[in-house]
């Protein structure tokens, strides 16, 4: 996904991984993967991109947060409450590199309507020609 210069500010690329958070939850799964890939698709090359998206957050466990649940689903970003009481919400911003890294975006998804400890990390990408690219780069639990 195209990242305009003007995008690049803190709140900026939470606004963008926010949106894309809230494609998760409307399970567009298929969607989110052309958009923005997923780094660790490769992985697991019986599963498309999207299902492996899709997988990654069905596998999360956390009897800390939700002790006994084994089915899960992203939430709404502007309305998941309770559950991890500090999620990540982490930009870092880079001095140009080798890697063309830009910056990275780190956040902890909402899922069943609470906050949890499963992190989505995307990398903003410098492509050339004054264009910058978002990927999805991986969702662990760490």
């Amino acid at each position: 996904m195209d990242i305009q210069e003007e995008q690049l500010t803190e709140a900026g690329l939470l606004d963008i991984a926010s949106h894309w958070i809230n494609e998760l939850a409307a399970e567009n799964y298929d969607a989110v993967f052309n958009a923005l890939g997923f780094a660790m698709a490769y992985q697991t090359p019986e599963l498309t991109g999207a299902e492996r998206i899709k997988a990654e957050i069905k596998k999360y466990r956390s009897d800390q947060y939700y002790p006994g649940v084994t089915d899960f689903s992203v939430s709404l970003w502007e309305s998941a409450s309770g559950g991890n009481p500090s999620p990540a919400r982490i930009v870092r911003s880079y001095k140009p590199n080798d890697l063309k890294v830009i910056a990275t975006i780190e956040l902890d998804l909402p899922l069943n309507g609470k906050w949890s400890d499963l992190l989505a990390s995307f990398v903003v990408f410098e492509v050339g020609n004054n264009r910058n690219t978002l990927i999805l780069e991986d969702i662990t639990n760490l």
